[in-house]
């Protein structure tokens, strides 16, 4: 029965984004004569598109709090894959992910036209194309949204945040909007911090394959009201860092 739930997922997730597609090709092409009416449809089709994956693969999302209105920046812990679609889901934002998502084949393709910035994070060359990329999309009425411990954890705690991308948010005097994650499944399966969670040195496609057999996950987007604002990028990242704590509740543990 797992094998069969995995493999009959697979086929739903499969049939719904390439259902998709050619909407959010669409919006590609829109972009270059009609700019505002290319963010709108990239963004409909795409919480579409989330909401359609979390129902296949039996996630029950719970939203507390209001999430940010475009243009926005907001920050948060980083736990697993399925951020992407808890948070498409439930926030109008564009992604900032690493270079390598950017290079698997089709996915990769997938997320571009969904508006994912990509950046490789060891090239400190690249921040400041990273950063004018992430400032262009605000001050387009875009929202980004930025995942800086700078990798995905098993939910344990939450990571430093690394200051450099909340230079965006100074240079543009935004207030940047925290948010917390949190998942758990039932006492009878894996622990989400082993089964949800994809961290450390986990291989993906086994973590994947094992994740699609899971039955329920319970997923849970905190947006915390209290925007955080301050005079530079250090004492941003600490004062975001601190109210994400604050709101964060463990993974690993059901």
């Amino acid at each position: 029965m797992r094998y069969l739930r995995a493999i009959l997922r697979i086929c739903a997730l499969l049939c719904l984004t390439l259902a998709t597609y050619p909407f959010l090709l669409s919006a590609l092409l829109l972009d270059r004569v009609w700019s505002s009416a290319a963010i709108g449809l990239r963004r409909r089709v795409t919480r579409l598109w989330a909401l359609g994956c979390l129902f296949v693969l039996g996630v029950r999302l719970e939203v507390l709090g209001t999430p940010p209105t475009p243009p926005f920046f907001a920050a948060g812990n980083h736990l697993s894959y399925l951020d992407i679609l808890v948070l498409h889901a439930s926030m109008r934002g564009r992604f900032l992910s690493k270079a390598e998502i950017g290079q698997v084949p089709f996915a990769g393709h997938i997320a571009r036209l969904a508006g994912t910035l990509f950046v490789k994070r060891e090239r400190k060359r690249e921040l400041g194309q990273v950063r004018d990329d992430l400032g262009k999309a605000i001050r387009g009425g875009e929202g980004v949204i930025v995942f800086p411990e700078g990798t995905s954890t098993s939910g344990a705690t939450v990571l430093p945040f690394r200051a450099s991308l909340f230079q965006v948010a100074v240079d543009l005097d935004l207030p940047v909007a925290p948010f917390a994650l949190h998942y758990a499944v039932a006492p009878s399966e894996p622990p989400a911090h082993l089964s949800v969670c994809w961290w450390g040195e986990m291989e993906m496609l086994p973590h994947f394959l094992g994740f699609l057999m899971l039955p329920r996950i319970e997923a849970r987007v905190t947006y915390i009201g209290q925007e955080v604002q301050a005079a530079d990028r250090k004492s941003l990242a600490q004062e975001t860092w601190t109210q994400v704590q604050e709101h964060f509740q463990p993974s690993c543990v059901n």
